[in-house]
Order: C-alpha cells, then sequence, then structure tokens
C-alpha cells in the first residue's frame, strides 16, 4: 500500500487527484500533495470530529500546524504531524487556551485564561511570567514577527479604572502596554504587518493602532464587538464580528470601509495573499471572496454551510488549503464543549492522538495552583455566546 500511496504522490497532478478522490482516509493523510480542486468548488470535509477539547485558536508555520483549546479546567494544544494530530501538553496549568501564533525555529505563543501564556521553543513548552496586575485577564489573541516579538491582547478587568490589556514580547519578558487611549476594556485579537504596525480589535467596534511608540484609537465607522483581524499587507487588513448580523470591514491605507454584512455573526478571518479572502463564523458559516485585479469582491463570494452544528472559531492555512478550527454550539452531557477540525482542499489528519503524560504525574483530584483565583473568561463558560467570544 505505502508504495502505491508514494507513486500517487509524486505523479502528475491530475493522476493525483484521481487517486486521492477514490482513496481512503488513510491514504489521504499519508500523502502530502495537494488535490486539484474544481475552480468553483467550496466543499469542506469534516477531518477530525468529536476531538474531547474545544478548538479555539489555529496557527501554522511552513505547513505545520497547531490548535490550540481546551476545557473550562484545561488547556490543550494539538499537532498535525504524519497524518494525526497529537496533542503536546494535556493540561497546560490548567487553563483554557484561546489563541497561539507560530514563527520560525519551532516558536510557538500560546494564550488563554488567567494571563497564561505559553512559549515552545526546540527545547519544549515553558510557562512565562506576566505583569501581575493582568494574572486575571484572559488573553484572547497574540500575533509575533521573525525576530521573537510579539503582542498578546485581551479584557475582562473588572475594576473601575481597568483597562484593556495589551502586552508586549521583547523576546525576553512581557511588559504591559499603556492602553489608556482604547475605548474598550476588552481587545478580541490583534494582527501586524511589522513591529511598528499592530491593529487590534473588541468591544463596541474599537480598533487600536500601534506605531511603533503607542497605541491610540482609530476610528472604525461600527458599534458591534469585532472579534478577528488579519491583513494581507499594511493597507489591506480586514476586521470581522458582529452581534446578530455578521460584519466585514476593510482599512485601505487611511480609513476603516464597510465591505460587507451578512446574516451570521462571523469570529475569524483569514486571508491568502494575492488569492482569496476567508471568513467564519456562527452555525458553520463559511464564505471565501475572490480576488479582482488586486482586492476581493464581494460579488464574488462563495458560501458553504455544511456544519450548523459548529462555531467556526479561527480560520488557518497554507499554499492553496484552508483550516478550520471549530466547537460545538450544543455542549455535550458533561457541559463541556468538543472540537472539530475542517479542511478545504486538503484533509487535515483523521486520527487524534493523546500523550498522557502530563497528567499522568498529577494526582487525580489534583487542581492547579490558581484554581481559586476567579477566571475572566469563565463568565462565558455557561452561556450560549461563549465560545463566539473565541476570536
Amino acid at each position: 500500500m505505502r508504495s502505491i500511496i508514494a507513486q500517487a504522490c509524486l505523479a502528475p497532478a491530475f493522476l493525483a487527484s484521481t487517486f486521492l478522490a477514490l482513496a481512503s482516509p488513510i491514504a489521504l493523510s499519508a500523502c502530502d500533495v495537494e488535490p486539484e480542486t474544481t475552480r468553483h468548488a467550496f466543499s469542506w470535509r469534516e477531518s477530525v470530529s468529536d476531538m474531547r477539547d474545544a478548538l479555539l485558536g489555529s496557527c501554522s508555520h511552513n505547513g505545520t500546524l497547531f490548535a490550540v483549546g481546551g476545557r473550562s479546567q484545561r488547556g490543550a494544544v494539538y499537532r498535525l504531524s504524519g497524518g494525526r494530530w497529537r496533542q503536546e501538553a494535556a493540561r497546560l496549568d490548567g487553563k483554557r487556551l484561546w489563541a497561539c501564533w507560530a514563527g520560525p525555529d519551532e516558536q510557538i505563543i500560546a494564550v488563554g485564561q488567567s494571563g497564561t501564556i505559553f512559549h515552545h521553543s526546540r527545547e519544549g513548552w515553558h510557562k512565562a511570567e506576566v505583569p501581575e496586575g493582568v494574572r486575571n485577564a484572559t488573553l484572547y489573541s497574540v500575533w509575533g514577527m521573525q525576530d521573537g516579538t510579539a503582542v498578546a491582547v485581551g479584557g475582562g478587568l473588572n475594576g473601575p479604572r481597568d483597562l484593556a490589556v495589551i502586552l508586549h514580547y521583547d523576546g525576553q519578558s512581557w511588559t504591559r502596554a499603556d492602553a489608556s487611549r482604547i475605548n474598550t476594556k476588552n481587545l478580541r485579537a490583534v494582527w501586524g504587518s511589522s513591529v511598528d504596525d499592530y491593529w487590534a480589535v473588541g468591544d463596541q467596534g474599537e480598533i487600536a493602532h500601534f506605531d511603533g511608540t503607542g497605541w491610540t484609537n482609530v476610528k472604525s465607522q461600527v458599534s458591534d464587538r469585532l472579534k478577528a483581524v488579519y491583513g494581507v499587507s499594511k493597507n489591506e487588513v480586514y476586521a470581522v464580528g458582529g452581534t446578530g448580523r455578521g460584519i466585514i470591514i476593510r482599512w485601505n491605507g487611511s480609513s476603516w470601509v464597510a465591505f460587507d454584512e451578512m446574516q451570521d455573526s462571523l469570529n475569524s478571518v483569514w486571508a491568502q495573499n494575492n488569492n482569496s479572502l476567508y471568513v467564519g463564523g456562527e452555525d458553520g458559516f463559511l464564505a471565501r471572496y475572490r480576488r479582482g485585479n488586486s482586492l476581493p469582491l464581494v460579488d464574488r463570494k462563495d458560501t458553504n454551510r455544511s456544519f450548523p452544528q459548529l462555531r467556526v472559531q479561527s480560520l488557518s492555512g497554507f499554499g492553496t488549503s484552508v483550516f478550520a478550527a471549530t466547537s460545538t454550539i450544543e455542549t455535550d452531557i458533561d457541559g463541556e464543549w468538543r472540537g472539530a477540525v475542517l479542511g478545504l482542499n486538503r484533509r487535515f489528519g483523521g486520527l487524534v492522538v493523546v500523550d498522557p503524560a502530563p497528567d499522568a504525574a498529577l494526582p487525580p483530584d489534583a487542581q492547579p495552583a490558581d484554581a481559586g483565583v476567579s477566571d475572566a473568561g469563565s463568565e462565558d463558560a455557561g452561556s450560549e455566546d461563549a465560545a463566539s467570544d473565541a476570536s
């Protein structure tokens, strides 16, 4: 069987496409060739279903994919390798993770509840120290640069004088940035094109920009919660969100303008350079905007709603392949979310391998050291809109 699969992977594109269309799931996961698809096809497939942890964030670098999430008192990180999802850390200090960023040299940064930040390097995972004033905050998003610096954003601090949380990483330590010019206590997502060009979005349509010296408020023209942001260049950035509806706005280099509006609230956005723009949200909604000469066009949109039981929490990918990390809309009998993996133009694994080692050293009833600390994100856990707060 291996020789047949190898021959198919080395065959011309049209032969590989024919073989993959007929192959079993195991054969698909073993072959790295991306199948050819009809030009206008927008058919997503479920690669992994009913994962024991909600998947709330995803990131990729050089074809290696990661998904993060967890349950109310457990964080989890999964890596796609060899056609299988392997859970790299089964507990991670007992706090749900909301987002990750992946860079060169096996750099990964994962952030989540209770001010949690984990770094990964070739030596493995380690927990980062964060400023004392943000240890009760929820960090919803993180973005990094090739030089090893990064920015994480969040909120959930409930004091009357508390501000949104913005943390800067200089490659060695995390420090809190001045957010006094930001008009919300909750920033939900961050993206940057360079060390002196970061965008963060949040509640009440808030948009903040970092120019290398400080963070300032930028008028967004909307008042809905913005949950995700992603850009193609310094002058082309997209933010999505909405409450009871879905909205997309675009930065054109001088101002934020309306791009499109739809029925379902949106949680995620991802773009391929010079190709397509993807968004995902409630009730399994997924859409792709195709580009014209330079920008995506609203009248060239493909949509898909094949998985109404899922929330599309995060989108990422490489080449022509797009990956969606999702969580179930309905909770299971234990009151916990479940995760699923969707793929476009590729099957993203088919098996999940859980390494019990990180949990094995803990007593069955062990609690994390900060289990008694109130969690800024816990108030969302029982609400219908809980999973949509991931972005």
